[in-house]
């Protein structure tokens, strides 16, 4: 089945996703859930968008999205990545003895490109856009000086792993800090100490907003 040049409704979308993927991986899948339809971002295509599982392995769900002009994309990798990317950033936070807490998720666009089970885990992070954020907690009642130390160590160490990730910081009750690391990104700048300070009080400055909203 060749692309289609439109879709009439949303069966046929779904017939086509599906038909795409089991040739793309060569495997069956299931939609276990239809979203939004994207006509904003495609205001002259029919664009659907799925949640859908592997039948071999219901555990992998992931999104799948195509267009009545035949384009097919999916983040069906990251179904089985996660247990490799993940532990890229786990490794470093678990080693950090001022992180009260810390959660580490894999973040993966979808994409046009295949990637096999066998694909090396850090090309995948380093040309798929897919990124770990990293959820963390600090000790409460520090200054902004003990805050900046410890998290400037530790974007350090994240940064010796050469994969992306967002790091976010809080300290128990709010967001004090949040930056996104790319590392194929060569205009990007490294945040130093100056610059991490300043976004802590950019961050707390903001929060005093929200509170005084409520």
């Amino acid at each position: 089945m060749g692309p289609l040049s439109s879709f009439d409704n949303e069966q046929e979308a779904q017939e086509y996703l599906l038909e795409q993927l089991r040739f793309k991986y060569g495997e069956e899948f299931e939609i276990v859930k239809q979203g939004e339809d994207d006509y904003e971002e495609y205001p002259t295509k029919n664009a659907y968008s799925s949640e859908l599982v592997s039948k071999e392995n219901p555990d992998y769900q992931f999104r799948g999205w195509t267009v009545s002009s035949g384009e097919v994309e999916d983040n069906y990798a990251a179904s089985f990545f996660t247990s490799q990317a993940e532990p890229i950033a786990e490794n470093i936070c678990k080693v950090k003895d001022y992180l009260l807490d810390y959660k580490v998720t894999l973040e993966a666009p979808i994409t046009d490109k295949k990637w096999s089970r066998d694909s090396d885990v850090e090309e995948y992070m380093s040309k798929s856009g897919a990124y770990n954020r990293i959820d963390s907690t600090m000790q409460a009642g520090m200054t902004n000086e003990q805050y900046t130390d410890q998290i400037y160590d530790l974007l350090n160490s994240l940064y010796e792993t050469n994969t992306g990730f967002e790091l976010r910081v809080d300290n128990t009750t709010e967001l004090i800090f949040m930056f996104n690391y790319d590392p194929n990104n060569e205009q990007l700048i490294k945040p130093d100490k100056e610059r991490i300070i300043d976004k802590i009080e950019n961050e707390q400055l903001a929060n005093k907003v929200i509170r005084g909203k409520k």
